[in-house]
């Protein structure tokens, strides 16, 4: 059976919105550990493209930093930084 879930997000897009409302309203029981990469942009202060797609944010709702934030407010373990995200899903699991 599914012990957990782990989610890997990125800057742009809301899907990781649907998520986080999905685990607020009981729709997803299981513990979630997520991180939104992307957070080096929020450092810019410029449009700044990342990944093999070229994703960016288009608003500030878009950022990795506001769906991180938004993922921890839900319910979901999100660690401060990338580096503690993999120590974050074995403590969880």
């Amino acid at each position: 059976s599914i012990k957990m879930m782990v989610l890997l997000g990125e800057v742009g897009g809301r899907e990781e919105y649907d998520v986080a409302n999905a685990i607020a309203d009981g729709r997803i029981t299981k513990p979630v550990v997520a991180w939104c990469c992307g957070t080096a942009a929020e450092a810019f202060d410029y449009d700044v493209q990342f990944g093999h797609a070229g994703a960016r944010a288009h608003g500030s709702e878009e950022t990795a930093g506001a769906k991180n934030s938004a993922l921890a407010k839900s319910g979901a373990h999100v660690p401060r930084n990338f580096d503690e995200y993999g120590d974050l899903i074995a403590a969880v699991y």
